[in-house]
């Protein structure tokens, strides 16, 4: 590997690393603290659907096979089978869908901050009227079910090709990294949009910029399974600590902590 390149990647890590510290001093300084709450609440309520519809299907699928292959005498073990099946998609969704669908529904919010920590950061004041708040929002929310589109694409493409060996032994990381370089895009987007990157500008940006990007997202996937904490602290530390790192990269400079 050049030299050039490792010294980057090395410089890639570092930067993210000190802006997610960072971070907590800065949602403290800025007065966003309160937005702890939002994504908290959002998420919890989302993921409490997601339960309810899992014992939903769980249900539904244990009467199904019943009725169709006559399992009566064996209710017990099917349903606990079926049960079992759930479970294991039930893990399989939560980390494909439900953190993606809880940040394009968080977009229009994550937005807001990603402007109040650069206007902390900077002193840049944004006057943005209402037309284009509405243009940001939309916007986010392609971006986000663009990423979203794509990390499933590429998810099916590496379970496909993990009948390939010594490929199948890497699938977990290969998934985690995919997921992780695309939620890190949809966090720097925020910030990319207020500076009126177009999309292709934007996947340039991220081309150039792919470590910081999976970085970051592999960080707020590892804050993102704490239990209960992680849905409340990822989204806002991870939106704090990406806009810091893009607002840095676009300026080329590092920014003050005010």
């Amino acid at each position: 590997m050049d030299v050039n390149k490792m010294n980057i990647k090395k410089m890639s890590v570092s930067i993210v690393l000190k802006a997610f510290f960072d971070s907590f001093r800065i949602i403290s300084d800025a007065k966003l603290r309160k937005f702890y709450l939002v994504p908290g609440i959002i998420g919890i309520i989302l993921f409490m659907v997601f339960v309810s519809l899992g014992n939903l299907l769980s249900g539904s699928l244990t009467n199904l096979l019943e009725d169709f292959f006559h399992l009566e005498n064996y209710h017990s073990i099917i349903y606990i089978l079926i049960k079992i099946l759930i479970w294991i998609c039930s893990i399989l969704f939560y980390y494909l869908v439900y953190k993606s669908l809880l940040l394009i529904i968080l977009s229009p919010v994550l937005s807001y901050v990603s402007e109040r920590v650069e206007t902390h950061l900077t002193g840049k004041q944004y006057n943005f009227t209402f037309g284009d708040n509405v243009k940001f929002i939309i916007r986010s929310i392609d971006i986000g079910v663009r990423s979203f589109i794509k990390q499933m694409i590429g998810t099916c493409i590496i379970m496909l090709l993990g009948f390939i060996f010594p490929i199948n032994l890497s699938i977990p990381v290969l998934i985690f990294i995919l997921q992780g370089y695309f939620t890190g895009f949809s966090f720097m987007d925020y910030t990319l949009e207020r500076y009126q990157l177009s999309a292709k500008e934007s996947l340039e940006f991220l081309k150039q910029q792919r470590v910081c990007s999976a970085i970051s997202g592999i960080i707020f996937t590892l804050l993102f399974f704490i239990p209960f904490f992680g849905i409340f602290i990822a989204p806002l530390v991870t939106c704090v600590a990406v806009t810091k790192i893009t607002v840095e990269l676009l300026n080329d400079k590092p920014t003050s902590i005010k």
